[in-house]
């Protein structure tokens, strides 16, 4: 085919723009698709698209790349838009964890399947700013209970970590409980060795 050689002269020239004219010309919209994936254009690949041609697949696959090129230059928030679109769970996560969006990042861990990989992930990014309760699901649904005891104790929620200890066969966190008490004691802080006691529901 004249046409299609024509294309490839162009591009073997670099003229890209000539030879995706000369492909969406005779209607092969396929092949201006793969010149520009080839290329790595993947703002054109999107648009080329969207403009009736290509597969979802495909689409999909530009989307993330146009995530990482903002994401590359420190652009989290347009990066996550298009992780979003492109659904790239862990690109979406990493997004949403940049941009301090933590709701979003709830809202991840309870759609994503139970024993998925990315669960304790997400459990130790929820953790390291404080969401105790997201943070010991998503460890829960990893099938992480130690993890989650773990996450209780670090972030002095003694209440929730003796329940889930006594609930997943887990005695050790009575000597914690005494051990954490007695450095509390040791340091003449007696009111925050009794709160401690109390939100561990352990009066007596």
């Amino acid at each position: 085919d004249r046409m299609k050689q024509r294309a490839e002269v162009a591009a073997y020239f670099g003229r890209f723009d000539e030879a995706e004219a000369v492909y969406r010309e005779i209607d092969r919209k396929d092949l201006a698709i793969e010149l520009r994936t080839r290329l790595g254009d993947w703002f054109r690949v999107a648009n080329l698209i969207q403009s009736g041609g290509g597969d979802d697949q495909t689409l999909a696959r530009a989307w993330e790349k146009i995530g990482d090129y903002y994401a590359e230059r420190g652009s989290w928030a347009k990066a996550t838009q298009y992780y979003t679109q492109a659904k790239a769970t862990e690109r979406m996560a990493e997004g949403f964890y940049r941009t301090g969006d933590y709701a979003s990042l709830e809202k991840l861990v309870r759609t994503l399947p139970a024993g998925s990989p990315m669960l304790a992930t997400l459990g130790g990014r929820l953790e390291s700013v404080g969401l105790h309760a997201s943070a010991v699901e998503a460890y829960l649904k990893a099938n992480q209970p130690k993890a989650a005891i773990d996450c209780c104790v670090i972030l002095n929620q003694w209440s929730r970590a003796v329940e889930l200890a006594e609930e997943h066969g887990f005695p050790q966190i009575e000597g914690l409980l005494t051990k954490y008490a007695s450095a509390l004691l040791e340091r003449g802080e007696k009111l925050m060795a009794v709160e401690l006691f109390r939100k561990a529901n352990k009066a007596t």
